[in-house]
């Protein structure tokens, strides 16, 4: 049994993918990406890179540095204040 849109598509058999892409500016390419990035966000098949689009599109703010980081991070949590337990601790076992 044919199914009758398989004729509507022979026509697409033939088409050259990289000619078509090549003739697309850059706003339809990035229109174009958005479309496939939201057709399958969970496709387990793919890398968790490939998952998600890219939405880091603002400039480097300059260089990394683990160590400025990593001290920056301990400073900022010896200063912030623990909160207070609702419920105090007592230590005691049901």
């Amino acid at each position: 049994m044919a199914l009758p849109f398989r004729k509507d598509l022979e026509k697409y058999k033939d088409l050259d993918e990289d000619e078509l892409l090549g003739n697309l500016s850059e706003v339809e390419l990035k229109q174009l990406e958005t479309v496939l990035d939201d057709l399958d966000p969970e496709n387990a098949l793919l890398p968790a890179g490939f998952r998600q689009k890219n939405q880091t599109s603002k400039s480097a703010t300059g260089p990394f540095d683990r160590e400025h980081l990593l001290s920056y991070l301990e400073k900022e949590a010896l200063e912030h204040k623990d909160r207070e337990d609702y419920v105090p601790y007592t230590g005691e076992k049901k």
